[in-house]
């Protein structure tokens, strides 16, 4: 059998600067017990005490066994033994029986957010290793993924959650490109114990068959450490397509702080045909405040669309898609698929519509569209309104707040808004 080394210190300190972390900045990092993931507390533990960084580890009880909570409990004991803070954070309740995999993954990187948000801390550390990047990989090329999909994960990356009116965190992965057997044997040097989840043999799981194909092959090149470093080409190949797309953005679009944008539709159809899509689906997702692109097929057809001359409009995805004077196209929230009404404190931040970051006065209220009666009666309080030059369907999905009085409070872009408190900022 191979001998494996354990991971050194120097080797550590080398892939945690790599991901230019910021100095004494507080940090977090997400430990099941597992052996990658407890591995990875252990060295980060070592290397913020060397460099007086505060760590805390999280371990999110997802309550789906019946010995996660002591599982939990007994993580936190062995980091006590390396004097790492430790909390736990448990997925309350209904559980589901379908699509279990994602959405308790969805439901830990929510706690894990949010109590980094509520907490100041802009890195949380996970433990994604290079048997996980080729996995990813090799499941997301089954699926006939494209660039993006097939680049896996990036050693950091902004958190996948909306994350209003704070500092945004980071996600590091620094063990990309370490085995995970080196990671095992790094806790049998140290002498300690990690927890198996039987979830990780289950052969239901795409993954688990996945990682079975990898293991159990025997052909030429189709290796774990081959598999990610495809991986790490890919992401070379998203991160110039990624450049290239925000150059024909800012060329092309003009941005507006009332969350719409106009569009010069010759700069625009300049671009090569991937680079065109790929600006239309970013602008669509922004501006219609979906948490994902539009599908190819439909961006295509919107692309096509947009090089007749004859283009009168169409909506996708929660925008509105529109010819404008002078030739320009407009993107917009569709006024009607907004729903959201959400209460909102005196002097609070949330996020409305997935557009709009709000930040509040001393006024509490409810949150919502501003409809037509209620532009009328803010209209009535300040008259300067009526003057404002603003396209009814672009008015007709701004926020405004509804007091217990029922006063309407405009946002701070629109006259009179300024004095209000209610400042609303379309994401960037």
């Amino acid at each position: 059998m191979e001998t494996v080394d354990p991971l050194t210190s120097d080797e550590f300190s080398e892939l945690i600067m790599a991901l230019d972390p910021v100095r004494g900045a507080p940090v977090a990092v997400a430990v099941s017990g597992g052996a990658d993931s407890l591995a990875l507390t252990l060295m980060l533990g070592q290397w913020c005490q060397a460099h007086d960084v505060a760590l805390t580890a999280l371990t999110v009880d997802h309550d789906l066994r019946q010995d996660s909570a002591a599982e939990a409990r007994e993580v936190g004991r062995w980091l006590g033994k390396y004097h790492i803070p430790h909390v736990i954070l448990k997925w309350n309740g209904d559980k589901p029986r379908h699509n279990i995999q994602q959405l308790a993954r969805q439901a830990r990187y929510g706690l894990m957010g949010q109590w980094c948000q509520d907490h100041n801390v802009a890195r949380l550390f996970l433990a994604h290793h290079q048997g996980d990047q080729a996995e990813t990989f090799l499941i997301r090329l089954f699926r006939g993924s494209g660039v993006d999909g097939l680049a896996a994960m990036r050693p950091r990356s902004d958190y996948p959650l909306p994350l209003p009116g704070r500092a945004a965190v980071t996600i590091c992965r620094p063990l990309l490109f370490t085995a995970r057997a080196r990671l095992e044997a790094t806790l049998r040097a140290k002498d300690q114990h990690w927890i198996e989840d039987p979830s990780n043999h289950n052969q239901l799981y795409t993954r688990v068959k996945v990682r079975k194909l990898l293991q159990q092959n025997d052909i030429d090149g189709f290796t774990v450490p081959r598999m990610a470093q495809t991986a790490a080409r890919m992401g070379r190949v998203q991160s110039l397509l990624k450049s290239l797309t925000d150059d024909l953005t800012r060329a092309a679009v003009k941005f507006f702080p009332e969350g719409y944008s106009e569009i010069n539709p010759e700069i625009l159809l300049s671009g090569h045909e991937e680079i065109i899509l790929r600006c239309l689906a970013a602008l669509i997702r922004r501006i219609g405040g979906g948490r994902y692109v539009p599908r190819l097929a439909k961006l295509e057809a919107l692309y096509h669309r947009l090089q007749a001359t004859d283009f009168a409009g169409q909506t996708l995805a929660g925008c509105l898609i529109s010819s404008r004077q002078q030739g320009r196209i407009m993107i917009s929230r569709e006024a009607a698929a907004i729903r959201e009404v959400i209460a909102l404190e005196a002097y609070s931040t949330t996020l409305w519509d997935w557009r709009f970051i709000i930040e509040n006065g001393p006024v509490a209220g409810r949150v919502k569209k501003l409809e037509d009666d209620e532009w009328q009666r803010a209209c009535q309080q300040n008259p300067d309104l009526e003057q404002q030059k603003l396209a009814k369907l672009v008015r007709d999905s701004l926020p405004c707040i509804i007091t217990p009085e029922d006063r309407v409070i405009m946002a701070n872009f629109l006259p009179g808004g300024e004095e209000t408190g209610f400042c609303a900022t379309f994401r960037q």
